[in-house]
């Protein structure tokens, strides 16, 4: 893009685009191409998962074959991030039209282009020559490899397999980052945890328990025992204390407050506790290691939860979808880090992350109000009214916020590390000799 402009009611954004940027296959990069990739993934049944994020757009439409309209139903004041999400990403009209199978060979008009997959091993790529950016990306190949084994990721980051790793197990940071030749950076990120209560049972639609439960959670434990430190116990609301829209809130004690809880538990008529379960997912370390932690926690006010444990595919299937457990841990990455994207997926009724079934008219009317505001001091206090509510119905229940983990050669120069934990910015960066 080179160039927009909005509408003064909000409601309308025209976007110049860059003349001369060129897809992988060769072809320019027009309106027409913007036009049906954003129609692509708002059709009624094109399965994108973030179509949250587009439900304002009413229509869109070329002006000039470089020049592009979005018409908007109202006012949205996270548009423009949307607009850099990776999902909104641009693809070749005639190419897909034609019968590309995108899924099978990816081409957009990015730094690097794909040149072969692996299945569950390796993504090859090389340097887009034609990228817009002169002189960009430094490397000329790139392979990402696909290691789901935590300890075969650090052995392969300490032995020099792999020159650059974004998923340090937090275990091993410590001994990665004092490694000769590795050089480490920790950032405080948008991935933060949480503990799913399922609001439709008894007695966990109650929001007196599911407050007793958040204030049982000694959350420092967690940060040190699971985490190895590297987290930060979340004492208000999930929107993290770098983003503009920080509520402030100290809503916890970083330790457990047992006293607060069993009061707490008393008022909703349950003194001498209950029992529970806790159905965790296997296959992430850090999940399967908070359970223990958490169930002493509970078990230290009188609930009793019953830790279960399940492997992804059968988790995604039979927890998760169906939303079939009494509690379940779980982590969002917010790819966007504007705070529509911390909360809106997960406090709207009826939103596919939105699992615990939690549901509350006026959470909905905030979280629209927030979105459809124009300015910053606008949606900055109507977020913090979100969270201040969120943290008086207690439908999830924050816990900690990750840091985002990277560690490299110290050949590799010039990368700075994102929030969000992407790699954008692995195009500025070059290996020395």
């Amino acid at each position: 893009m080179e160039s927009f402009e909005v509408a003064p009611d909000g409601k309308s954004y025209t976007f110049k685009l860059r003349s001369g940027v060129k897809f992988h296959d060769g072809s320019d990069l027009t309106a027409e191409d913007v036009k049906f990739s954003f129609d692509r993934i708002r059709a009624p049944d094109s399965g994108y998962s973030y179509k949250s994020q587009l439900d304002t757009i009413t229509a869109v439409d070329v002006v000039d074959p470089l020049t592009v309209r979005f018409t908007l139903s109202a006012p949205t004041g996270p548009f423009l991030t949307y607009m850099a999400f990776p999902g909104s990403s641009i693809v070749p009209k005639k190419l897909v039209e034609g019968g590309h199978d995108l899924n099978a060979n990816p081409v957009g008009s990015g730094p690097f282009k794909f040149v072969s997959y692996t299945p569950r091993s390796m993504v090859k790529f090389v340097r887009n020559d034609a990228y817009f950016e002169v002189g960009k990306p430094h490397v000329d190949e790139l392979e990402m490899h696909l290691i789901a084994d935590v300890t075969a990721l650090t052995n392969a980051m300490v032995s020099g397999q792999i020159n650059f790793s974004n998923e340090i197990p937090p275990k091993d940071w410590a001994m990665v980052t004092s490694t000769p030749g590795i050089v480490g950076q920790a950032l405080d990120g948008s991935r933060y945890f949480w503990l799913l209560p399922n609001n439709t049972r008894q007695p966990l639609d109650y929001p007196k328990v599911r407050q007793a439960i958040a204030h049982a959670i000694d959350r420092d434990a967690i940060v040190r025992g699971a985490f190895f430190g590297q987290a930060k116990p979340t004492v208000g609301g999930v929107i993290p204390d770098w983003n503009w829209a920080f509520s402030g809130l100290e809503y916890f004690t970083p330790k457990a407050n047992p006293e607060k809880a069993r009061a707490l538990l008393a008022e909703a008529g349950l003194a001498d506790g209950f029992e529970t379960s806790m159905t965790m997912a296997s296959s992430f370390p850090t999940m399967v290691a908070m359970a223990p932690i958490i169930q002493a926690n509970l078990a230290a006010v009188g609930i009793k939860a019953k830790i279960e444990t399940m492997e992804v595919p059968r988790f995604w299937d039979e927890v998760w979808g169906p939303s079939n457990f009494d509690m379940t841990a779980m982590y969002w990455l917010s790819p966007l880090a504007d705070p529509d994207d911390f909360v809106g997926a997960n406090y709207n009724c009826d939103q596919s992350i939105n699992v615990q079934k939690s549901c509350d008219p006026a959470m909905t009317d905030i979280l629209l109000k927030a979105k459809t505001a124009v300015t910053p001091d606008e949606r900055k206090a109507l977020y913090k009214q979100q969270q201040e509510l969120s943290l008086e119905q207690m439908p999830i229940v924050p816990l900690v916020n990750s840091f985002i983990l990277t560690a490299h050669t110290d050949k590799l120069q010039g990368f700075k590390p994102m929030r969000t934990g992407f790699l954008k910015t692995i195009k500025d960066a070059w290996l020395t000799e």
